[in-house]
């Protein structure tokens, strides 16, 4: 946390991202209210579906202009501009009020939502160049916290400003007549916002100064193609686009089914405590959020992803059966907090993997496709309601589509379920500090080489890397019938002084796959803690490639009980201490490096260390 308050302009960033989130809400649940207040029972759910399918339809609308401005322009400006026209709409919002223009208000949700739509590509493209890679974790974590504080507070105070302004009446233009003052509010935090922005937060650099903006392939709908498949390039990219999306799709249901399941539940409509069960789930998401940029800490912890989905698909479980407020808060907490776990990896690892003239167009899709799968959600939320099931079954199948997702998250990323099982008994006595988290290639066929400390260096070095990383081990072990059916599926590569070469070769085709291929050149684990000297033989597998070889150091393991160590060594930490490991990444070296190169680079970390 220290790192980050001490980046320059990271604290102005956090406090316009509060503001901006808190007026975009306010006026949400603002209407949201009034539609409480004057209707019931399906015509609720419907018409809070569409108020939500309004704040989301212009993400999907501006997917291509939203990344170009984000990446043509500073994404400084793109911020200060976009926040400059929020005082614009809300003078216009205010208007609405006064007049008691209902409709017209509903429908500024729409306008309100596109400068979101334009503003958003660049205040999430802009976390990594005002951090740096090794700090996305945390910083995603604090981000979101700070987000969702301020919708917290937001569905709070307003629902509270309401009621407090709110007379007996079920005409929608009477009730907006009535809390008319809350759009003075509006335009006080727009105005702030936009003094921070103007005034606090630093101008980044542009992307893509030279680039244009072809209307004729944009009308022909050669943009989005483009970008789609840009999108679809990564599959670390376009894998935690979908989870997010589910996440944020589940969510809205809850949001537009919640209203009406809890009137059915307990007979009330009581807006204060309906928005207060919601608004606990804020609460959830920042403890969450806070607890996975912890777990995070400068480097990209993914193991919570599958152990979040498993805690959102309970979470809801919790929710349909729930029938006094006590039990729906809790419900709505353990959804907020194992949505937190979930969310704030996946918001990482996209990106650290969007490259930086990119970075606005790979996160308007991820709006883009997060939108479409909310929208597709609503939609189906109206035509299950409208066909005669309840909110009961809506909190149900959103249960099973949580389920669904981290089943399928296991299978397609193996060693995500690794670490679920990992993760407890490593954080229960060490603590991981990563360094160089930069220096990793964000694609393409990478082959780490590094020391072999421990039995544990290969869990420790995919822990640090939020690239899935392919082991090489010795072929003896591999053979195990105990541990062969296992390690098979997480595509280990055996290896031996009698079958080297065809290991080196396997090594070549994962290379030239474009993964991440770990080996220890020194061929055995210490036996004096020191380095011993690197072998050449990897040298077959990386000659004559243009893959880059990234050189790596562990620490700290030596004198564990998981090293080579003198028994005696290993007792000297006391019990209720934590060991402190540390993993550095080198710079990156060519394939024609050789191993005493890469000895030599490896030793230059562990000075460093």
């Amino acid at each position: 946390m220290k790192s980050l308050l001490a980046v320059k302009g990271f604290v102005a960033f956090v406090l316009i991202l509060f503001l901006n989130a808190t007026t975009d809400l306010a006026h949400k649940i603002t209407i949201q209210n009034v539609l409480l207040k004057s209707f019931d029972d399906q015509t609720l759910v419907i018409l809070s579906a569409v108020v939500n399918a309004l704040i989301l339809l212009p993400f999907i609308l501006l997917f291509t202009p939203a990344g170009f401005l984000s990446d043509k322009f500073s994404k400084t400006q793109v911020i200060r501009y976009s926040a400059l026209l929020s005082i614009f709409l809300a003078f216009l919002i205010t208007l609405c009020y006064y007049q008691g223009w209902f409709v017209a208000a509903f429908v500024m949700t729409f306008l309100l939502a596109l400068q979101s739509a334009i503003y958003s590509p660049a205040k999430y493209g802009a976390i990594k160049e005002l951090v740096g890679t090794e700090n996305l974790g945390p910083a995603n974590g604090v981000v979101q916290a700070v987000t969702i504080v301020a919708l917290l507070m937001s569905s709070i105070l307003f629902s509270i400003v309401f009621e407090a302004f709110y007379t007996p009446s079920q005409d929608p233009d009477t009730i907006v007549r009535m809390i008319a003052p809350i759009g003075w509010i509006l335009v006080a935090l727009t105005t702030t916002e936009t003094l921070l922005a103007f005034y606090a937060l630093p101008l980044l650099e542009r992307a893509k100064p030279d680039e244009r903006f072809l209307v004729k392939k944009y009308l022909r709908y050669g943009y989005l193609w483009d970008n789609i498949k840009r999108l679809f390039a990564d599959e670390n990219i376009w894998l935690s686009i979908l989870g997010l999306s589910l996440f944020w799709g589940v969510g809205q249901i809850v949001i537009a089914t919640f209203p009406a399941h809890y009137k059915l539940m307990t007979g009330d409509n009581d807006a204060v405590i309906i928005q207060g069960i919601l608004a606990v789930s804020a609460i959830g998401i920042v403890l969450g959020s806070l607890v996975a940029g912890r777990l995070s800490y400068h480097h990209i912890e993914l193991g919570i992803v599958p152990v979040g989905a498993l805690g959102l698909g309970g979470s809801l479980m919790m929710f349909a059966y729930s029938q006094e407020v006590s039990y729906m808060m809790t419900a709505s907490m353990l959804f907020g907090f194992f949505g937190g776990l979930f969310i704030v990896p996946l918001n990482a690892l996209i990106q650290f993997f969007a490259h930086d003239d990119e970075m606005g167009t790979i996160m308007a899709g991820n709006n883009f496709i997060q939108n479409v799968v909310m929208i597709a959600l609503l939609i189906l939320s109206i035509v299950i309601v409208s066909v005669g099931y309840s909110s009961f079954d809506m909190f149900v199948i959103s249960a099973a589509l949580t389920f669904i997702a981290a089943v399928y998250g296991v299978l397609k990323l193996p060693h995500l379920f690794i670490r679920i099982l990992i993760i407890p008994m490593i954080r229960s006595r060490y603590s991981l500090r990563v360094e160089g988290i930069e220096n990793l290639p964000q694609s393409g066929g990478v082959l780490l080489l590094g020391n072999h400390i421990s039995w544990i260096d290969w869990l420790v070095l995919q822990i640090a890397s939020p690239r899935a990383v392919k082991f090489v081990m010795e072929r003896s072990i591999y053979k195990k019938w105990y541990v062969n059916w296992l390690i098979r599926h997480f595509k280990i590569i055996p290896i031996s002084e009698k079958a080297s070469k065809e290991a080196f070769g396997l090594i070549r085709e994962r290379l030239d796959n474009g993964e991440v291929v770990a080996l220890f050149p020194e061929g055995i684990i210490s036996y004096d803690g020191e380095i011993n000297r690197f072998k050449k033989g990897f040298e077959l597998a990386s000659k004559g490639s243009e893959h880059l070889i990234l050189p790596f150091y562990i620490g700290g393991l030596w004198g564990s009980r998981f090293s080579r160590s003198k028994e005696r060594l290993k007792e000297t930490l006391p019990k209720s201490s934590k060991r402190h490991i540390s993993v550095a990444f080198g710079q990156p070296m060519p394939a024609s490096s050789s191993a005493e190169d890469v000895e030599k680079a490896v030793k230059k970390l562990a000075e460093k260390l």
